[in-house]
């Protein structure tokens, strides 16, 4: 079972208790469960292991690398912070690992460009010595008919004050990428050349896109995630995968836990499932998701117990 998180529950970990009583409690059989957070700001929560903060951020250590969230009680990145902790950890890096940002695709409480701290030269030399890793949760580019703008249009097409909006923000992006990119774009042979232009850029409002200029990977947060909580590991012994998320929308479906559960299953060829609060997709699309089946369950404790107690009993070997 991973779990990401579920309305009315603060946090992963809470979430996940609670799932797992729940299927302890309902179904004869076993259930090893994983809080693996939603790859936005916050996803460090999610995780046991020694923590301590530096400048504007908090750390949390695993054995993968060393995941940062805003200081508390923030839930969105304020660049400015953002930057002076990556500096700060630069000084002394992790012996091991990677150090990981999780920025989901939630906009940061600033320019995102502002995570520079002025010239993005400096701020590549700055951060030279660090494995750096940006989660995201969005395919969207920077620039481009997929990138920012276009989103920020997206059914609001015919509100011109959008409209202008949008194409303003284009603009100053493309200009910033104009440098950027000559500086933090990388050759290859596949796929786009220019970094303003590679799945996932966009994200969090070009904070993932700054992020990679300064040499951070730009990986799909909720795998990273899943993998160092431990999940890929326990599904190899296990009868079935249970993914228990927000409401299962396009979006949540590609970037959330239930595509990342239904793709571990397929590995061994055995079901996964979906516990969600709301179903807002066809059948089709779970089933191209490769999702055996899903359980809708309402908000808070009372309403996750009721519905991992049904999805249990349909499930569960007796």
């Amino acid at each position: 079972m991973a779990v990401e998180r579920w309305p009315g529950i603060e946090g992963a970990r809470e979430a996940r208790d609670v799932a797992a009583g729940a299927w302890r409690a309902s179904a004869v059989g076993e259930v090893t469960a994983f809080a693996v957070g939603d790859g936005g700001p916050r996803s460090a929560d999610a995780f046991d292991g020694p923590r301590a903060d530096v400048d504007g951020a908090q750390t949390v250590g695993t054995e993968a690398g060393l995941l940062l969230a805003p200081v508390q009680p923030a839930t969105r990145w304020n660049p400015l912070d953002l930057g002076q902790a990556l500096r700060s950890i630069a000084k002394a890096p992790p012996a091991s690992g990677a150090v990981v940002v999780p920025v989901g695709d939630e906009a940061p409480a600033g320019d995102a460009t502002d995570v520079w701290g002025g010239e993005l030269p400096q701020m590549r030399r700055a951060l030279a010595g660090l494995a750096l890793r940006v989660l995201v949760t969005a395919d969207r580019p920077l620039l481009g008919f997929q990138g920012m703008s276009a989103a920020l249009r997206l059914g609001r097409e015919a509100d011109p004050a959008i409209a202008v909006a949008a194409q303003e923000q284009e603009e100053r992006w493309r200009r910033i990428a104009a440098t950027a990119d000559a500086v933090g774009s990388r050759g290859t042979l596949l796929g786009p050349g220019r970094l303003s232009e590679a799945p996932g850029s966009g994200a969090a409002g070009g904070l993932a896109y700054c992020l990679a200029a300064v040499g951070a990977t730009v990986t799909r947060g909720i795998d990273y995630l899943a993998d160092t909580a431990g999940v890929g590991d326990a599904v190899a012994s296990a009868d079935l995968v249970v993914a228990v998320g927000p409401r299962l929308i396009p979006s949540t479906l590609d970037h959330g836990i239930a595509a990342t559960a239904a793709r571990y299953a397929a590995t061994y060829a055995i079901p996964a499932i979906a516990l969600t609060p709301e179903v807002a997709v066809g059948r089709r699309d779970v089933m191209a998701a490769g999702l055996s089946a899903t359980h809708e369950g309402g908000p808070g404790a009372a309403g996750l117990v009721d519905m991992v107690g049904r999805a249990a009993q349909t499930w569960a070997r007796r």
